[in-house]
């Protein structure tokens, strides 16, 4: 049978966020305000997770990222066995960070009366996670463990085995 699986123990304790790296139609911080659509070229391979846009300090993968109506979803994937790593997941975990923000260059962009400059599309470098954030709105939304996604994912894979093998009686 295709679905067969074999469930092994694993020390994989990388810590896996999700959440939004900016959220459209936000004011920031930096007098910018980026529009629907201007991530709609972007892929992860090309996206760098850094600590506090700190380019030495890369603490992880980003392993999904796109647009959806709110903003720009990403899902990344955190390093445990780098220091910085470590010191990035007891914080999140504790409450003392939780922001995301971007680096980026402005590709197309526009002046408002206001001088608020309006962001079409943007060459996207990096996520990182911060302490606070350019866009208020941005942020981890959601932190598990890798064990935990492939327990869930090994459950989901039993039941519907087990729903097979209970509709070949």
């Amino acid at each position: 049978m295709s679905n067969n699986f074999l469930l092994k123990s694993s020390n994989l304790d990388n810590r896996i966020i999700d959440g939004y790296a900016s959220v459209f139609n936000v004011i920031d911080s930096q007098n910018d305000l980026i529009e629907r659509g201007a991530f709609e070229n972007v892929s992860s391979e090309k996206v760098k997770l850094l600590w506090q846009h700190d380019i030495a300090k890369p603490i992880g993968i980003v392993k999904t990222i796109y647009e959806d109506s709110y903003g720009l979803k990403i899902e990344a994937e955190i390093n445990n066995k780098i220091l910085c790593g470590m010191e990035a997941i007891e914080l999140i975990k504790q409450g003392a960070v939780d922001g995301l923000s971007i680096g980026f260059c402005a590709k197309e962009f526009d002046y408002n009366n206001q001088g608020i400059r309006i962001i079409k599309k943007i060459d996207l470098m990096e996520v990182s996670i911060v302490t606070f954030p350019a866009n208020r709105s941005a942020g981890i939304t959601n932190f598990k463990t890798q064990n935990t996604i492939l327990l869930k994912k090994s459950v989901e894979k039993l039941f519907l085995l087990v729903q097979k093998l209970t509709n070949l009686k």
